[in-house]
């Protein structure tokens, strides 16, 4: 009887473990890195209008073949693109407007179809056509300085910008906790600004420099921690 028992088992065991020949292995295939932005710069004042855009290729695990998809549009949402092209090269050029300010972005997409997120957005201005009206210049922070920890619960954000025609300007103001921040004030005809702040927290924040002439310039982001209480 004991006999009996083990043949049993074994013969069960051998049916459990038993491999399928039909077994379909599905192997993921991986998304490619974000490429990184090279040229222009960002903040960067543009003369030459036909314009070549460079950035750095993506790496795909897998070795698939890589594609590139860029997009360049007047805000920094991209709710207006302006041109856009695929291609496997990691140059493009664009025929531009003058006396306009532009952002630009780029994915990759393998052969499989998976695409990057998009990389992070630069801003670039092309300068106007002689005895047109030029673009404020980009602002410059006073105070708190770039990265500054700072104190309190009320601080002061103060810049300063300028323009070559002498325009008057007025400011937009992007602030908060989130990067990139969000507008808080518009039209502003002063270079100081004052907000509330917690303690303990990274705060980021923008100047938007606009004359009366419907020339504009976006300023880089910049940070500031406030300190523990």
């Amino acid at each position: 009887m004991k006999h009996f028992y083990i043949v049993i088992l074994s013969s069960l065991f051998l049916f459990s473990c038993s491999g399928d020949d039909n077994t379909v292995v599905q192997l993921v295939n991986n998304v490619p890195s974000i490429p990184s932005l090279v040229f222009p710069t960002n903040n960067l004042v543009c003369t030459n209008f036909n314009l070549e855009f460079d950035w750095g290729a993506a790496v795909d695990s897998d070795g698939d073949a890589l594609s590139y998809t860029i997009d360049i549009a007047t805000d920094s949402g991209f709710t207006t693109i302006l041109f856009t092209a695929t291609t496997t090269e990691t140059v493009n050029t664009f025929t531009l407007e003058k006396g306009t300010t532009y952002f630009w972005r780029v994915k990759a997409i393998d052969s499989m179809g998976n695409e990057s997120k998009y990389s992070d957005v630069q801003t670039f201005f092309t300068e106007p056509d002689a005895g047109v009206n030029t673009i404020p210049n980009a602002p410059l922070i006073i105070s708190p300085s770039l990265g500054e920890r700072v104190s309190g619960t009320n601080i002061t954000l103060d810049w300063d910008a300028t323009d070559e025609d002498n325009d008057p300007l007025t400011f937009d103001l992007y602030f908060g906790d989130t990067n990139p921040p969000v507008l808080v004030s518009e039209n502003i005809n002063v270079s100081t600004f004052d907000v509330t702040v917690s303690a303990n927290t990274t705060y980021y924040w923008r100047v938007v420099v606009k004359d009366d002439k419907q020339g504009t310039t976006i300023g880089q982001i910049w940070n500031l921690r406030t300190e523990v209480p």
